[in-house]
């Protein structure tokens, strides 16, 4: 396909202040597309965008939150109202195209305008308003871009349409339906959703083969409307420095090749509960460094950290930025995931990037995406979690041997390859 396309993405995700694996996906996407040549415009929901000028509509775009008014019709009849509307019109949006404002390093869409992406198209509250008119009604809101696209890609199911573009949904995992205890989603609402997505979609990306077969086993999808993509990683880029490391990891009582590092979502599905099991019976001399964001059920995850482990046992680190994450991947003795069910798994193929070996999973869909460099183990049971630490620590030959298979397993993964495995879905859709 040599034809340059007109994309618009959804930018839920790529909104967020903090990072999360679909904004993770979201900014590789935009990448493969620049290395592509599309012209991409991302659809947004900010509220204080008039489309009366374009300078204001451009800094109200990128203010600060701290500092926008309070609508005087923020009530929920007012909101209500507005889910009705959408049953009876079209949404319009307004066209922000950045040229004024200078980058702002903690909004990741601020300091790639103009490069990752030509134009926003702005429908206030599009995402929420069309997420509660489907819960109660099931029907779908249909939007109408300043500038039409081609192809209208979701990053994750959204009942939003375009009218005249075709359809892709990237379909990370299933696993509110798979492991039902583990989410705090509402299942009914899901389910729908992610069948209105699998079946109105005129293609689905999936980021593994086994979520692939999921969609499948449980929605009856066609296997050729399927294409299984992967993803990608971010950082390439980031060069992690020797003496800036020392003074980081110093600054949070860590010591190189002495720690083991756990990266995710402190909530049941990452399991993080067996390897504090598991670390309470490994060797003095090691500490747990904890890397994620406490989410539900979080105090019984972590409740292991006071009857198993003492105070200097363990570090707990919320949100940290990439160049962080990549001093601690770069300097960690290993990385343990002992996730119960991934769509994909980035903290490994982040992990192996760094030069970090990598003790995971053998559930679902880690063994792809760590191949033959990582160790597998039973994520129900932390003896395999602490034999595997064992092993790994009495053998310093196995670590190096698992970094250098570790760096082959990357290339696989690589921005380029993912962008030609992104080339090849779109192929006959325009």
């Amino acid at each position: 396909m040599d034809k340059k396309l007109n994309i618009l993405v959804d930018g839920f995700n790529l909104g967020l202040k903090k990072g999360s694996g679909i904004k993770t996906y979201g900014m590789t996407l935009l990448d493969a597309y620049k290395l592509l040549g599309h012209d991409v415009g991302v659809l947004l929901d900010n509220h204080f965008i008039a489309g009366k000028d374009p300078l204001l509509d451009e800094v109200s775009l990128f203010d600060q939150d701290e500092v926008r008014p309070v609508s005087l019709f923020n009530y929920r009849w007012v909101r209500n109202l507005k889910t009705i509307s959408y049953v009876l019109r079209g949404r319009k949006g307004n066209l922000v195209v950045p040229k004024v404002t200078e980058p702002d390093p903690e909004n990741y869409l601020s300091h790639v305008g103009g490069d990752r992406y030509s134009h926003i198209e702005n429908i206030s509250d599009v995402f929420n308003v069309a997420n509660r008119l489907f819960a109660a009604t099931k029907k779908i809101t249909t939007i109408k871009p300043k500038k039409q696209p081609d192809i209208f890609h979701l990053t994750t199911p959204w009942p939003i349409k375009v009218k005249g573009a075709k359809t892709v949904v990237t379909i990370h995992d299933l696993i509110p339906l798979k492991i039902p205890f583990t989410t705090l989603d509402l299942k009914t609402h899901f389910y729908y959703l992610f069948k209105w997505a699998a079946e109105s979609s005129d293609l689905i990306l999936a980021v593994s083969e086994h979520t692939k077969k999921d969609i499948i086993d449980i929605y009856g999808v066609p296997e050729e409307k399927i294409k299984v993509t992967y993803q990608s990683y971010k950082g390439a880029g980031i060069e992690v420095n020797k003496k800036d490391a020392e003074v980081y990891l110093q600054s949070k009582k860590l010591e190189s090749e002495k720690y083991i590092l756990f990266v995710g979502n402190i909530e049941p599905k990452k399991n993080i509960k067996q390897l504090i099991r598991a670390f309470a019976y490994i060797k003095k001399g090691y500490k747990l460094a904890i890397v994620g964001h406490k989410a539900w059920m979080s105090e019984s995850q972590l409740a292991g950290l006071k009857s198993y482990l003492k105070k200097k046992d363990y570090v707990m680190l919320d949100y940290v930025n990439e160049e962080e994450l990549a001093m601690l991947y770069s300097n960690a003795f290993c990385m343990v995931f002992p996730s119960l069910y991934e769509g994909f798994g980035l903290p490994v193929l982040e992990a192996m990037q760094n030069n970090c070996p990598v003790i995971c999973s053998d559930r679902s869909s880690l063994p792809e995406v760590g191949g033959d460099a990582a160790l597998y183990v039973d994520p129900y049971k932390f003896t395999d979690i602490r034999m595997q630490l064992d092993k790994l620590i009495a053998n310093p030959e196995l670590r190096l041997e698992m970094i250098e298979k570790g760096k082959k397993r990357v290339e696989f993964f690589s921005p380029e390859n993912y962008a030609k495995r992104i080339q090849e879905a779109y192929e006959g859709l325009v």
